[in-house]
């Protein structure tokens, strides 16, 4: 996630966290257009990874993108663009760039809520 945040700068990245009972696998997804203050999922894209997760028995487990200059917290178009209440919601904030930072959120009653999470 971090390699891909980086990547796509100065813009926003995003991607998909998939698995069964645990996150196993980070698809990176193309931001169409490419923003440095949002992302937006390639509607084609979406559907072919999420018929390959179907058919895998994978489940949509998280939802990551970075804030290429911003703070670790979620914004207000965070919590609008928030379409799956059970994911998991990862943001990487590349303000230093050199020192990145990972933080985890759910979705609780309409807000987020940050949870600790364990990551190699």
């Amino acid at each position: 996630m971090i390699s891909h945040s980086r990547s796509e700068l100065p813009n926003e990245c995003c991607g998909l966290l998939l698995g069964r009972s645990r996150i196993e696998r980070a698809v990176p997804m193309r931001s169409d257009p490419p923003a440095p203050d949002a992302y937006y999922m390639d509607p084609e894209q979406q559907i072919a990874v999420f018929t390959g997760m179907e058919a895998s028995g994978e489940q949509l487990l998280g939802i990551y993108h970075s804030h290429p200059a911003g703070p670790l917290e979620p914004s207000g178009m965070d919590l609008q663009l928030a379409f799956h209440p059970d994911a998991l919601y990862v943001i990487i904030s590349l303000a230093d760039a050199q020192h990145p930072e990972i933080g985890a959120y759910r979705l609780e009653e309409g807000q987020f809520s940050e949870v600790t999470i364990c990551y190699i």
